[in-house]
């Protein structure tokens, strides 16, 4: 069987690695220029000694499932996942409280490490985005055929698995895909990820802040992660998810003005000032509505992602899972 998996984040490489135990064909293909989607780092320089990373998508992920934990276990061994001891506090109503939860991991030394670790081996053709899926090449050819936008094809596919987010589905998969209508009605929130680059570390009482009633919702201090560089100070600020969606097409530079004037007083310090300031938009960032499914399942097309299951790191693990075993 011949299996093409569309997207290279956490859930395409879970549908993979799964297949491929089973010794199926499998190629993944997504537009990207690496793997992990939300699973990501972004570098930074300002032309001197100075330079910064962030984790500028999924801050850290919780395990709770098994069968995952037991993947985090080995990764934690082979030093790519490391657990996060932080600092962590949740500001509401003006009074510091802590921010309590499940251990809480992060890969090692970056964010993306993780699913670069789980892609060795596996055939990914990146910078590849697919316009859409199609039925064979002729009325008797019930294989699938990938279109992309520059005008080439991939032929010859017995399955596919899709775990982009539901929009994209929506768009390059059939019309007639039974589960059409779940893919349409799932939503996904936008986020801002606002990068601070500073030239000395951080001085916080905490690692990570949370807030509510404020255009942000998330301040990290990325460079209190596990195996990140420390002589420099790295701040990753996330948008609050209903700000975000109203404003997802405002002007950039009034966004990243509003971000910027919530964390300076959040953090006590005047951040537009920083040496190093970027602005990153998450089109689909966190799950809004979702089926709540492992995966969706069609005639020789699976559906899957962590807006499946309602989001995190985990559910996209969980959902590539149970897409490939579906196939299976």
């Amino acid at each position: 069987m011949n299996v093409a998996i569309i997207g290279a984040g956490i859930s395409g490489l879970s549908a993979a690695r799964e297949l491929r135990s089973k010794d199926v064909n499998v190629k993944i293909f997504d537009k990207s220029r690496g793997v992990g989607g939300r699973m990501s780092t972004r570098y930074a320089s300002n032309g001197d000694a100075n330079h910064w990373e962030f984790d500028h998508g999924a801050q850290f992920f919780t395990v709770q499932d098994p069968a995952f934990k037991a993947e985090i276990d080995q990764a934690v061994k082979d030093g790519v996942v490391a657990p996060w001891d932080a600092r962590a506090v949740y500001l509401k109503s003006g009074e510091i409280y802590a921010d309590n939860g499940r251990d809480r991991f992060v890969g090692t030394p970056r964010m993306n490490s993780l699913p670069k670790y789980w892609a060795r081996d596996l055939n990914i053709e990146l910078g590849r985005r697919i316009q859409r899926v199609v039925k064979g090449q002729g009325n008797k050819d019930e294989s699938w055929t990938l279109e992309f936008e520059d005008g080439s094809i991939e032929a010859g596919f017995d399955a596919i698995i899709s775990t982009v987010p539901p929009a994209q589905a929506e768009l390059i998969l059939p019309k007639g895909f039974a589960k059409m209508p779940s893919v349409k009605a799932a939503e996904m929130h936008v986020c801002f990820c606002l990068m601070v680059g500073l030239s000395a570390p951080l001085n916080t009482d905490w690692d990570t802040l949370r807030v509510n009633d404020l255009p942000i919702n998330w301040i990290a201090v990325n460079s209190a992660k596990p195996g990140r560089k420390r002589d420099v100070g790295t701040l990753v600020i996330h948008s609050a998810p209903e700000w975000s969606d109203e404003h997802s097409e405002a002007d950039r530079d009034w966004v990243q003005r509003q971000m910027l004037q919530s964390a300076s007083a959040l953090v006590g310090m005047p951040l537009d000032q920083a040496p190093h300031i970027a602005l990153h938009r998450w089109l689909y960032s966190s799950s809004k509505a979702s089926p709540d499914v492992p995966c969706l399942r069609g005639d020789k097309i699976m559906v899957a992602g962590d807006w499946c299951l309602g989001g995190r790191v985990q559910g996209a693990w969980l959902s590539g899972r149970a897409a490939a075993r579906a196939l299976l």
